[in-house]
């Protein structure tokens, strides 16, 4: 493994080349440096249902800048091949580039490239993965926070409306009532909230019934 860092877990690495010199050489400098790598051709049509089903830390694609067909492997490979992808070009032509960009690679090398830089850039771009995940997670976290504070407040003013509770008092019985019934605050808001609404439309439902039956 490198010896600049250590991965949190071991590198599963797809290469899927188009020619097998190219995907032997990759898979070689790879494993030489403890990466669990597969190898795959893209004369295979299964090729990227196999890539889905190994689901790699990392894709290396390696195509050629004069591949008539680079933009559609470009597409499927970035469609099955998960978060980490590796770019490996002939050149480094504005369209080579575009494609790269447009998959969502996380890194691009042109030949020839090193063992040493297949290495870093497998390496890097498993890392940035890792981050881009954490970063996502924790937006997820805050946006389901968020939704939760409002939930939270809202319950809070049904309560403060209709039992005349302070803003203090509505949040301490929220919680009380959580802890009896074992459910995260943010249910339990949802739960008053609901009970409101109910509330509310059922005098509208009895108005409704009482002008139906006047004569």
């Amino acid at each position: 493994m490198p010896a600049y860092a250590e991965p949190e877990e071991q590198i599963r690495v797809a290469v899927v080349a188009d020619t097998p010199a190219v995907a032997h050489h990759i898979t070689r400098a790879l494993r030489d440096s403890g990466y669990a790598v597969r190898p795959f051709s893209l004369s295979n049509p299964a090729a990227y249902d196999r890539v889905r089903e190994l689901n790699p830390s990392v894709v290396v694609l390696r195509v050629s800048d004069s591949d008539p067909s680079a933009a559609h492997t470009f597409r499927r490979t970035a469609a099955h091949g998960g978060p980490a992808l590796v770019v490996l070009t002939t050149g480094a032509s504005p369209e080579s580039l575009g494609l790269a960009h447009q998959s969502g690679a996380l890194m691009h090398l042109v030949e020839p490239a090193t063992a040493q830089s297949l290495v870093a850039a497998v390496w890097l771009a498993a890392a940035r993965a890792r981050d881009l995940r954490q970063l996502s997670q924790q937006l997820t976290d805050l946006r389901e926070s968020y939704a939760s504070r409002k939930l939270v407040e809202r319950a809070k003013g049904v309560l403060m409306r209709r039992l005349e509770l302070s803003e203090e008092d509505a949040h301490r019985r929220l919680q009380r009532e959580s802890r009896n019934r074992n459910r995260k605050l943010a249910d339990t808001a949802w739960h008053v909230i609901k009970a409101d609404s109910e509330l509310g439309r059922a005098p509208a439902a009895e108005a409704d019934e009482g002008e139906a039956a006047a004569p």
